[in-house]
């Protein structure tokens, strides 16, 4: 008897900790903050399981202007110090990546000047190569996204004031070709990524004013079509990405600069429609900078008068058990060694569990009822993210913690 006193003691206490919710939303956690200095207009993209943040300037207080570059490791939530970028200080540069590389180019230098060199970022020797020069005009401000393994970059703001023009680079052939311009007004600071091999961009700020357009280029026929707006609200400086396969958008500024945003906004490729997503869980700020590892987005720095440098994960499957029925289930033992074993007080069924790492990889998904015991010899030590579907539902998550 008392060694199944105790037992339901540790289930249940167990059962507390395994339920305890993340702190603020459930879909976004903080991160390691930036390895540099705080900053706004710097440069973010991922190469395979590494994400990287450079470059930038601020200008509020001190004036200063970067080129340093640094490297996130997920799995380690650390950041390391890699090679200074190629072309110097920079500031609201552009960049896209393909293959094992990553192709960083344009922005304004620390003496206001233009630029259109583009450069890349070869992390295996963690070198930049200098490449074919952006062939428009130089700007700061552009967009990019990727696309069939070539990169396509245009908008942005030049000397002679918003442009339209587009091109796109071929890294086989180091080459540039022009294509068609951008449906939508000329703009800069307008967001862009791509999905399903075609490329979609909208926002930005227009002269005198900012827009909530949105359009989708398809490649096959080099033609730019107009989609639903992104969202209610005009929006200049913000921040886009494609998870899940979703895309988003959020934060950024209006035109007069008397709010910055925190918002963030979903958008289904099948439908062309928008709806709002978990609004992001720091302060709301412009210039966020963003990239995607696996199935989580990653975003960070930026300002809202001050310079910014905190850094979050943005992980879509929690957020959508905010919707989830009321439900108690849970798992046990937690920490777990070599099982965990689920359970389920409403009553009613569930059909699939899910384990992540925390980087948003699926390191086990098995069809399961409450009450199932699910081995874990396979599975390494560590923390982990594990979601509880029903009917393709989640109804619960929580963080697992595995020890031997």
């Amino acid at each position: 008897m008392p060694f199944l006193v105790n037992r339901i003691r540790l289930f249940f206490g167990l059962l507390l900790v395994a339920g305890m919710p993340f702190a603020g939303n459930a879909a976004w956690v903080q991160k390691a903050s930036f390895g540099g200095d705080a900053r706004h207009r710097c440069t973010g993209f991922s190469i395979g399981t590494r994400g990287y943040i450079g470059g930038g300037h601020t200008n509020s207080g001190t004036l200063a202007y970067f080129k340093d570059y640094w490297e996130y490791d997920p799995a380690t939530n650390c950041w390391t110090q890699i090679a200074d970028f190629g072309g110097g200080y920079r500031y609201h540069s552009t960049a896209f990546s393909i293959g094992n590389y990553a192709y960083v180019g344009l922005g304004e230098n620390e003496s206001g000047a233009y630029e259109n060199d583009f450069w890349k970022y070869i992390p295996l020797i963690n070198t930049w190569a200098q490449v074919a020069p952006f062939p428009g005009a130089e700007r700061r401000g552009a967009c990019a996204f990727t696309a069939d393994n070539l990169g396509y970059v245009g908008t942005g703001q030049t000397e002679a004031g918003y442009a339209a023009d587009f091109y796109v680079y071929n890294p086989a052939t180091n080459n540039w070709d022009t294509i068609a311009d951008f449906a939508g007004e000329a703009r800069s600071s307008a967001v862009a990524f791509a999905f399903n091999g075609k490329g979609y961009v909208g926002t930005g700020h227009v002269f005198g004013d900012d827009r909530n357009d949105f359009f989708e280029y398809d490649p096959a026929t080099d033609t730019w079509t107009q989609k639903a707006d992104a969202g209610p609200i005009a929006r200049q400086d913000a921040t886009a990405f494609v998870v899940n396969g979703e895309g988003y958008v959020g934060t950024g500024n209006n035109t007069e600069g008397t709010e910055n945003f925190g918002d963030f906004w979903k958008y289904s490729f099948e439908s062309d429609t928008w709806t709002e997503a978990a609004g992001f869980d720091g302060q709301s700020r412009r210039y966020m900078v963003s990239f995607v590892i696996g199935n989580v987005a990653y975003c960070g720095t930026g300002t809202n008068g001050t310079n910014l440098r905190d850094f979050w994960a943005f992980y879509p499957l929690l957020g959508q058990a905010e919707n989830a029925k009321p439900v108690n289930p849970g798992v046990f033992p937690n920490p777990a060694a070599d099982f965990i074993q689920t359970t389920l007080f409403d009553g009613e069924s569930m059909d699939q569990l899910i384990l992540a790492d925390m980087s948003g990889r699926v390191v086990f998904s098995e069809t399961v009822t409450a009450g199932s015991v699910i081995p874990l010899n396979s599975v390494s030590e560590g923390t982990y993210l594990l979601l509880m579907l029903r009917q393709n539902e989640i109804i619960h998550t929580t963080k697992l913690e595995i020890k031997r």
